[in-house]
C-alpha cells in the first residue's frame, strides 16, 4: 500500500507521510475480513480497500487517489478488468470521504464497470 501511495504522490504531487500507520493496517485488515468472513466477491473486497483507505485518511495527502489505485490493482491482480468512468470514481470517493456513500455503493460501481467492459 505504501508503494501505491508513493507512486500516486510521484505522479500527482502531494505531501508525503503516513498520519497513522494503524489506520493503513486497519484498512487492509478490513478487506481481509471481507474476504474471510463477509462472503463478498472480488468487487466487495476491492471496495473495502478503497472505502476504508478513503475514510480513514491514514496518509497526509493522496488518500482517495491511493484508495482508487489500490482497488483497481487488487481487481487487476485477480483477473478482473474494471474501468469505471473517472468522473464517477471521483464523485464516489468524495462521497465516501464525506460519509455519503457506502462500500456497497462503491462495489456496485466496480461490478457494473466490469460487466460493461466484458
Amino acid at each position: 500500500m505504501l508503494q501505491i501511495h508513493a507512486r500516486s504522490l510521484a505522479e500527482h504531487g502531494g505531501i508525503e507521510g503516513v498520519r497513522e500507520p494503524g489506520l493503513v493496517e486497519s484498512a487492509l485488515a478490513s478487506a481481509a475480513n471481507t474476504f474471510h468472513y463477509g462472503g463478498g466477491d472480488l468487487f466487495d473486497i476491492a471496495a473495502s480497500y478503497a472505502f476504508h483507505l478513503a475514510q480513514s485518511q491514514a496518509f497526509l495527502d493522496g488518500n482517495k487517489r491511493t484508495a482508487v489505485v489500490a482497488a483497481m490493482v487488487f481487481l487487476a491482480r485477480n483477473g478482473v478488468y474494471a474501468q469505471p468512468a473517472k468522473w464517477e470514481l471521483y464523485l464516489a470517493m468524495i462521497d465516501i470521504a464525506e460519509k455519503n456513500k457506502t462500500k456497497s455503493d462503491l462495489a456496485e460501481i466496480f461490478r457494473r464497470s466490469a460487466s460493461e467492459n466484458s
